[in-house]
């Protein structure tokens, strides 16, 4: 995909590599912080946005199994449910009873 975006075949692995450092990073601070909104927000965000990047620059990406359509829709959706649960708690992660 990145040589798509005409990148020469080293500037394509080194983009590749840092974007998998940075989605584990993603992923590890949604684990380490789970008590805090802004990785949920980030990931709210930020899978739609690399949806519709892939749409625009390589479409064909979308039809094959284990497509962006359904990856990226379900970790959105799922960042979506897990922010409505930190709705009505406090600091502590405890529900608030008025």
């Amino acid at each position: 995909m990145n040589m798509a975006l005409g990148l020469s075949e080293e500037q394509a692995i080194r983009l590749a590599t840092a974007a998998g450092i940075l989605e584990v990073l993603v992923g590890v601070s949604v684990l380490a912080c789970w008590r805090q909104r802004w990785p949920l927000l980030l990931t709210a965000v930020a899978m739609p946005g690399l949806l519709v990047f892939v749409a625009v620059w390589v479409p064909d990406l979308l039809w094959g199994a284990f497509n962006p359509v359904t990856t990226n829709l379900c970790a959105t959706a799922l960042a979506i449910v897990a922010l409505g649960q930190h709705n009505g708690r406090g600091r502590s992660g405890e529900v608030s009873q008025g």
